[in-house]
C-alpha cells in the first residue's frame, strides 16, 4: 500500500509565484529605501514635501508639479537681497543675449514705475529716429500701430500694456513729450514712427570739438552679421553740440556687450582729436560685467606703469579674498597730461563706482573732479552714487539650462575701501551738480557741468 503524495505544483506556477515574490521584494526594498532617504532629508525639507502634498491632494485648484517648485523657488529668492535672482533656461538665454548687447524692441528704457525715458539704446530703431536729439528725459504718453490709433500711456502699467501689443518687424508709433507724463499736446508732442527689430546695443558715445570748433559725435554701430564700424552718428545725437571747444564727452551706459573695445575706440579718437580735457559720464550706469571693468580701468591707472595693476577686491563669506587686475596699461598713450573729469548720480553703481574708486587711488582724478547729481538741494544732504559695493556670481545648471545669480561677495577699491551702502558722495569732497531729477529732457545737468569744467580749465 503506498503512502500520501505532496500535491504538484507545475512550472508555470512557479514562475507566477516567483515574480510575486520578487515585485513584492523589490517594493518592500523601494519602501525601505524611499523611507531611509525620507528620514535623511532635513526636517525643512520633510515639512516642504508634506505641504506640496496637502496642496496638490486638498487645494481647491490643481496645482502642478512645476507651479509648485517654481513657486518654492521664488519664494526662496525673496528671502535673499533684490541683485539675486533664478533664471529658467529660456531667461537665461535672453539674460545672455542682453549682456552681449543683443536686444530686440524699440531701444527705449525707462525710469522704475513711470513712461519717463531713462535711455535710447545707441544703434537701436529709436535711436536713427531722433534726428540730432536725445530723448533721454522725456516721456512716451502714447503708443500705437499708426498715429490714428495712438492710445494714452500715461502711467507705466499702461505703457507696458500697449507695448506688449507689438513683436519684432511690427510699426510701432510712439507719441514723445518734452513736457509730462500726461502731456499729448501738439504743440510740445512729436511722433517716431519706428519697426520694432532685433539690434545690436552699442554702449559707448564719444563727442568732441576740437580747437577749431569742429564737433563730432561716434560711436560703434553694429550690422546684421554682428561686425561694428566706427560711425559718426551726429545726425542722431545733440551730444556734440553741448561740448566746449578742446573738450571731450564720453558716455559709458553699461559694462556689457561691447564695451572694452567701444571705448578703445573713443579712447583712439580723443587721441586723434589732440583734445585734453573729458568729462566721463557715469551717470546711470548700473554697472556689468568684471571682464569689461579691468579692460576699462588700464585707461586710468595713472601713477603705475604696471599692467596688472589691482582694481578691485572681492572678499568672500569664507574670508577668502580674490584680487581682479587691470588688463594692460593704457593711461600714458592716451590720457596722459589730461584733465578728466566724472559724472555721477544715485543711479551710479556697481562696476562704476569701482572704476571710479580706480581712477582716484590711481591719481587719474582726485574727489573734486566728479561731479554728482544733487535732486535735493538741500542743507546737509550729501548728494551720493548708489553705494553698491557687493559682487554677483551666476551659476548654471548645465543639465537643465537654468541659473541662479547670487550675491557672492562684498568689494573693495585698490586701497581697501568698500562704498556699500554709503556711496560716493559730497562728503568725500565730490561736487553737487544741482538737478531735477536723474534724467531730465535736453540735459541741463550736462550742460551746467560743462560750464563748471570751462571755468575751472579756463
Amino acid at each position: 500500500m503506498e503512502g500520501d503524495k505532496k500535491p504538484r505544483v507545475s512550472n508555470l506556477t512557479k514562475k507566477i509565484l516567483w515574480a510575486v515574490v520578487a515585485v513584492a521584494a523589490a517594493a518592500a526594498l523601494f519602501f525601505a529605501g524611499y523611507y531611509t532617504y525620507y528620514l535623511s532629508l532635513g526636517e525643512g525639507f520633510r515639512s516642504l514635501l508634506w505641504v506640496k502634498n496637502m496642496i496638490q491632494d486638498e487645494y481647491y485648484r490643481e496645482i502642478s508639479d512645476d507651479d509648485f517648485w517654481q513657486a518654492a523657488i521664488d519664494g526662496a529668492i525673496a528671502g535673499l537681497d533684490q541683485y539675486s535672482a533664478y533664471y529658467t533656461d529660456e531667461e537665461y538665454d535672453t539674460v545672455t543675449d542682453e549682456n552681449l548687447g543683443l536686444r530686440a524692441g524699440i531701444g527705449v528704457s525707462f525710469f522704475a514705475g513711470s513712461n519717463k525715458i531713462s535711455k535710447v539704446a545707441i544703434g537701436s530703431p529709436v535711436f536713427f529716429a531722433q534726428q540730432n536729439t536725445d530723448l533721454a528725459g522725456a516721456w512716451v504718453t502714447g503708443v500705437g500701430g499708426s498715429e490714428s490709433e495712438i492710445a494714452d500711456t500715461f502711467t507705466s502699467a499702461a505703457l507696458s500694456k500697449e507695448m506688449a501689443k507689438y513683436g519684432e518687424g511690427d510699426t510701432v508709433v510712439v507719441r514723445v513729450s518734452e513736457k509730462g507724463a500726461n502731456d499729448r499736446a501738439d504743440a510740445t508732442c512729436r511722433t517716431l514712427s519706428v519697426v520694432s527689430a532685433a539690434y545690436h546695443e552699442s554702449y559707448v558715445l564719444y563727442a568732441g570739438r576740437t580747437d577749431d570748433g569742429q564737433a563730432r559725435a561716434f560711436a560703434v554701430i553694429y550690422g546684421e552679421d554682428g561686425e561694428g564700424a566706427w560711425t559718426d552718428v551726429s545726425a542722431y545725437t545733440a551730444a556734440d553740440e553741448k561740448v566746449p571747444a578742446g573738450q571731450a564727452y564720453l558716455r559709458l551706459v553699461q559694462f556689457n556687450g561691447g564695451a572694452s573695445d567701444e571705448f578703445a575706440q573713443a579712447a583712439g579718437q580723443y587721441k586723434e582729436d589732440g583734445l585734453r580735457t573729458l568729462l566721463l559720464d557715469l551717470r546711470n550706469n548700473g554697472g556689468g560685467r568684471l571682464d569689461i571693468l579691468q579692460r576699462i580701468a588700464p585707461y586710468f591707472i595713472a601713477n603705475t606703469d604696471d599692467a596688472r595693476a589691482v582694481i578691485m577686491r572681492a572678499r568672500y563669506r569664507s574670508g577668502e579674498e580674490a584680487v581682479s587686475r587691470a588688463v594692460g596699461n593704457k593711461y600714458g598713450e592716451y590720457f596722459a597730461g589730461s584733465e578728466i573729469y566724472v559724472a555721477a548720480n544715485g543711479n551710479t553703481a556697481s562696476a562704476s563706482e569701482a572704476l571710479i574708486g580706480a581712477m582716484i587711488d590711481y591719481g587719474a582724478i582726485g574727489f573734486e573732479d566728479i561731479y554728482i547729481t544733487d535732486t535735493v538741494q538741500k542743507e546737509g544732504y550729501a548728494a551720493a552714487t548708489y553705494g553698491k559695493g557687493i559682487m554677483q556670481s551666476t551659476y548654471v545648471n548645465t543639465k537643465t539650462g537654468e541659473a541662479i545669480k547670487l550675491t557672492t561677495a562684498q568689494i573693495y577699491w585698490p586701497n581697501g575701501r568698500t562704498i556699500h551702502d554709503v556711496g560716493i558722495t559730497v562728503n568725500d569732497g565730490a561736487i553737487a551738480s544741482p538737478a531735477a531729477s536723474f534724467g531730465e529732457y535736453g540735459d541741463a545737468e550736462l550742460e551746467s557741468i560743462f560750464g563748471y569744467i570751462s571755468a575751472r580749465t579756463a
